[in-house]
This record gives structure tokens, sequence and C-alpha cells, in this order.
């Protein structure tokens, strides 16, 4: 009897440890994307980005997000958003800085799915300047991608999220019209 109950006490150990190393065993994902810059002196030029993915936010997550909200309000909230780290999105080579993406969600179509990353606001660039407005606190980057690992973007600069039911972060609008990403593909592992 104690013998079996040994093993499946070392069962749910290895199970839990198997669960534990599952975000770090799933392998990243890569993607290259274009925008035209907006201003500067290099208005009207293609920059080019790498997304990395390391993992995806949970239903756990999200719902850990919300019952931080729930107790400690918005800076709290802000806080446990903040230490969720999922990927980066930066410019390759130049000017720019790299910028953590703290939600990340693969959500299934027909023929693809569709990936949403979540930010605080930031500029990658160094020389721009954004008029703030406090009611749209994240910038949210949206890729759509077939089957074969290409397809299109947007990034909405200033948007609003929102925490939904079914666990996940979706974006509840946006102060002005999104950058336009094209070129987008998955670069291979």
């Amino acid at each position: 009897m104690r013998r079996r109950k040994m093993k499946i006490c070392l069962v749910f150990i290895v199970a839990a440890a198997c669960l534990g190393l599952s975000p770090i065993l799933r392998a990243q994902e890569k993607f290259e994307v274009r925008l035209l810059t907006q201003s500067g002196p290099k208005a009207g030029m293609a920059m080019k980005f790498e997304i990395t993915i390391e993992n995806y936010t949970s239903f756990e997550d999200v719902s850990r997000l919300a019952e931080i909200f729930s107790r400690g309000g918005y800076e709290s909230f802000m806080s446990a958003f903040r230490m969720m780290n999922k990927g980066t999105f930066r410019p390759v080579g130049g000017r720019g800085i790299r910028i953590p993406i703290h939600a990340a969600h693969s959500i299934p179509k027909k023929k693809g799915r569709k990936i949403l990353l979540f930010t605080p606001r930031q500029s990658w660039d160094a020389d721009a300047f954004q008029r703030v407005d406090r009611r749209f606190p994240f910038m949210v980057i949206e890729l759509e991608i077939n089957d074969k690992g290409n397809g299109k973007g947007r990034i909405y600069e200033q948007a609003s999220i929102q925490l939904t039911p079914e666990g996940t972060v979706a974006m509840e609008s946006y102060l002005s019209a999104p950058l336009v990403l094209w070129g987008v593909r998955a670069l291979k592992k």
C-alpha cells in the first residue's frame, strides 16, 4: 500500500514538473515585419522589425491580472502586467529600442491565425514625438498569418484594452488610425 502511494505521489510530482516547464519547453516563434516610417529624415522608408514570442498568455495569467486589478487597482495591475514577459518587438539594425511584449494570444482562423500582442504604449523610434492621451495607455500589434507563415498586420500605437471573461486580453478601442505592417513572415527556426 505504501509503495503504491509513493508511485502515485511520484507521478504527480513528474506531472507538476512537466506542467511547470511547459512554457520553457515550447518553441519560440519569430516574425519579420516591415513598416513605412512616418516622420523624421527617413520618412517613407521601410523599417524592418523582428517580433519574438517566447510564449502565449494563458487563461490563468489573465485571471490573475483580473484579480490583481479588482484587489489593488490600476497601478497594481500595471505592475503585474509589466512583469509578464511574453516576447519582444524590436527594430532590426539601426536606432530604436527593444519593446517587451507583456501579453500575447494566437487565435486560429480558417486558413491561418491571428496573433495579438500587447504592451504599454511606447515608441520604438528615438526621434519620434507622440501626443499622449492617458485614455489609451497601450500599444497593440495585430498579425494575420496564413498557413504558409506569410501575412499582414497593424500597429495600434494608442489603444485601450480589456480582460475578457473568456480569459483573454482584447483591444477595446484605439485613438488614431493603425500603422500598416507589410511583408509579415514567420522566420524559420
